[in-house]
């Protein structure tokens, strides 16, 4: 398989785009009970309540039962970059065009509030491939220069979904995008990545070969070559990250709207043909029913209308939710949308359970596979996300925390200089979707910022993350 050819540098543009799209969401459930019940142990010894929190969770617990034997199945995950969780027509936008993805959310589970370990590349790479948080790989911030991250002993990167997948006996191919190193990391049998920042064009703009075009038939390429084996093929699209350029027939299909970036919704419209593609090599090689497919990104996209953020880094709904698609018909129903929180850490564990192989006990995400099967698809525990906002942005970077928890989402901060201003945030997106009338300060609301503040302490202190612990006593306390 032919690897792609180096290119210069893109530099990036941002500015400006569509507000958030209304949303309902479902109330609390078992946890939020879970912490109140036991609010007292939480003043008085706030590791017994983690203990009980992370349990909860299913995170570093034992290794869960992997799913009911069967014949293998094979894998097909694509990667998206930069691909806000509101800009597929599933998720109700009602202008994007989207029709694969929107039958593979049909045919399949679509997870309608997933959110990325770290809104940003390499340590939201590095936690899907591992299924931990970057504190516990210790990737906070992405790379460049280095041959590759795995062959560096300060992160903790092992193990990972590639070489389980190769020892178990699965043919791996990656190709697109990686942003864990410049060179080939030695995880997969086919390499066809690079790390970041190739043009979206093979050559001249609009003029060439469109780079995920390329790439898809490379895909293509991949599964007729081996289709009589079991296979993890990962695709890892560039787009719709910025420069946001797509080939001019996916233009047209905004033509007349009045629709800030319009050429970013074009290139997530261009990928979704190219998806299109690939399932449709499925079917016609015979191997949609027993192949999971996976879809998601690694974070959004936020246009620069945030604070602390030019378009990531930071727990708005806009950067910090993605898109998450599951669909493997041979075991897994159609048409369910799990409205309950999830992690895309959880991709995982979920994979290698589909697979029959031992979930790692080191891994901080949870399949999902038994709750889709039984239904159990709402508000369990809450959502988690780490952060370190924008580099030269409101003088940034600053460490920042999220937890949401059914309708409710907390997000805090620790400033890197003293005497700054507290700048944390309590937002009711029922209510609220938009994350605009901030409630951290309402006194009607002391209660559950002190639920979510403790929540978030819990955690801290089960995975070992101070940041988080400190932040979330701040409010856990009162």
């Amino acid at each position: 398989m032919a690897l792609l050819p180096p290119a210069e540098p893109e530099s990036e543009s941002i500015a400006t785009a569509k507000k958030r799209l209304p949303r309902v969401y479902p109330e609390p459930g078992g946890l939020l009970r879970f912490l109140w019940m036991n609010r007292r142990t939480l003043a008085a010894g706030p590791l017994v309540l983690a203990a009980g929190l992370f349990l909860q969770c299913g995170c570093g617990g034992p290794e869960q039962p992997p799913a009911a034997a069967g014949p293998r199945p094979n894998f097909l995950f694509i990667l998206a970059d930069q691909w806000r969780g509101d800009a597929i027509g599933a998720d109700g936008n009602p202008f994007i065009h989207t029709p694969h993805l929107d039958r593979l959310a049909a045919e399949g589970v679509r997870f309608a509030n997933a959110y990325v370990a770290q809104a940003v590349c390499t340590p939201s790479r590095a936690s899907l491939l591992t299924g931990v948080y970057p504190t516990t790989h210790r990737l906070d911030d992405n790379v460049y220069g280095f041959e590759s991250v795995f062959a560096l002993p300060e992160y903790e990167l092992r193990p990972n979904y590639p070489e389980l997948f190769r020892a178990a006996g699965y043919y791996t191919a990656y190709i697109g995008k990686w942003h864990l190193g410049e060179g080939d990391p030695g995880l997969f049998d086919v390499w066809g990545g690079y790390n970041s920042q190739l043009p979206h064009w093979m050559g001249e703009k609009y003029e060439s070969p469109y780079r995920s075009e390329v790439e898809t038939g490379q895909a293509i390429e991949f599964l007729e070559e081996n289709r009589g084996k079991p296979f993890f093929l990962e695709i890892s699209y560039y787009p719709p990250h910025a420069p946001y350029e797509a080939p001019a027939e996916f233009h047209a299909l905004y033509a007349g709207r009045d629709l800030e970036f319009m050429e970013y919704y074009a290139a997530c419209s261009a990928l979704d043909a190219y998806i299109g593609r690939l399932l449709a090599k499925l079917e016609e090689l015979d191997l949609a029913g027993n192949t999971m497919v996976v879809f998601t990104s690694d974070h959004g996209e936020a246009f620069r209308k945030r604070p602390l953020s030019s378009n990531k880094r930071v727990g708005y709904e806009e950067s910090a939710r993605v898109p998450m698609i599951v669909r493997y018909p041979a075991r897994l129903p159609a048409g369910i949308v799990y409205e309950g929180g999830v992690s895309t850490l959880d991709l995982m564990p979920t994979m290698l359970a589909a697979a029959g192989l031992d979930i790692p006990r080191r891994v901080q995400g949870k399949s999902r596979i038994a709750e889709i099967l039984s239904g159990d698809v709402g508000w369990k525990e809450p959502v988690f996300q780490q952060n370190r906002t924008q580099p030269g942005v409101d003088g940034g970077p600053h460490d920042e925390r999220m937890v949401r928890f059914g309708e409710w989402k907390l997000i805090a901060r620790r400033f890197n200089r003293p005497r700054l201003p507290r700048m944390d945030e309590l937002y009711n997106l029922s209510a609220d979707p938009a994350e605009r009338n901030n409630l951290i300060a309402d006194p009607a609301h002391a209660g559950k910022v002190e639920e979510l503040a403790g929540m978030l302490a819990a955690w801290g202190a089960a995975i070992d993350d101070p940041v988080a612990r400190q932040l979330g006593a701040r409010y856990a306390a009162q």
